[in-house]
């Protein structure tokens, strides 16, 4: 069974003057639609059978939408009581997940990419820890991931020119990862585990549509994107690839 995390609790102020403070961001419509039931309905598509998703800000809502579109779904909520970062927030879900490994993947961005083909790769490499690098015309906005033979070495900071790949914001995790020992109760994963040189992260490196909502020009750039790229975007059964 393929398992995946979901992380849906960002506080989204940088869209506040988009959604309001009342509005989950995870649910903000992109073409009149939650975007979360894209990210959902993109996973359920690729094979995923269960999901939990770690929610903290009007959790509530998020719970709401999510139990009246998708009622007849395999879903789990993890729900922050105070503040844990995006390291705290996987190691409390990863207590509800029945699955060796899972995926884990940001609720507010979207990655074209074959899950199928990065669940073989991870297994076929026995990886406890691994992740989806993607590769952008334009460094400039992102931290660029320093990959050798395959594996992450580290990140450079944003504003280095030129073509190269980042973090596309999709993990794979062994659910009794040794990298959540002796982390405190609320931390980064992004800076506390991937940037953690003694640990072995497997890279999987891929080439497609990728954005996130994250600020007003990004989700006005995400409704454009939708129309354009309307077959990426199902909100429906599709055949699952094989």
């Amino acid at each position: 069974m393929v398992e995946a995390i979901l992380l849906a609790g960002g506080l989204g102020t940088r869209l506040y003057s988009v959604t309001g403070d009342n509005y989950p961001k995870c649910l903000a419509k992109v073409n009149d639609v939650p975007f979360l039931h894209y990210i959902l309905w993109n996973f359920r598509n690729q094979g995923v059978k269960r999901f939990v998703l770690a929610v903290s800000h009007l959790s509530d809502m998020v719970e709401q939408e999510v139990r009246h579109h998708f009622a007849d779904w395999d879903i789990d909520f993890s729900i922050e009581r105070e503040p844990l970062g995006t390291g705290g927030a996987i190691r409390q879900a990863l207590a509800l997940c029945r699955s060796e490994h899972v995926i884990v993947a940001n609720a507010d961005s979207f990655i074209e990419f074959s899950l199928l083909k990065f669940v073989h790769e991870m297994r076929e490499n026995e990886s406890e820890l691994g992740l989806v690098c993607t590769e952008v015309d334009d460094l400039s906005r992102f931290g660029a991931a320093n990959i050798e033979q395959g594996k992450l070495i580290g990140f450079s900071e944003k504003g280095k020119s030129g073509k190269g790949f980042i973090n596309a914001g999709i993990y794979w995790l062994n659910t009794s990862n040794d990298a959540f020992l002796g982390q405190p109760e609320c931390f980064s994963f992004e800076k506390n585990v991937l940037a953690n040189r003694e640990l072995h992260i497997n890279v999987f490196k891929t080439k497609g549509l990728f954005f996130d909502i994250g600020t007003p020009g990004d989700f006005a750039g995400a409704q454009r994107l939708v129309d354009l790229n309307k077959g990426l975007f199902s909100t429906s059964p599709k055949i699952v690839e094989e």
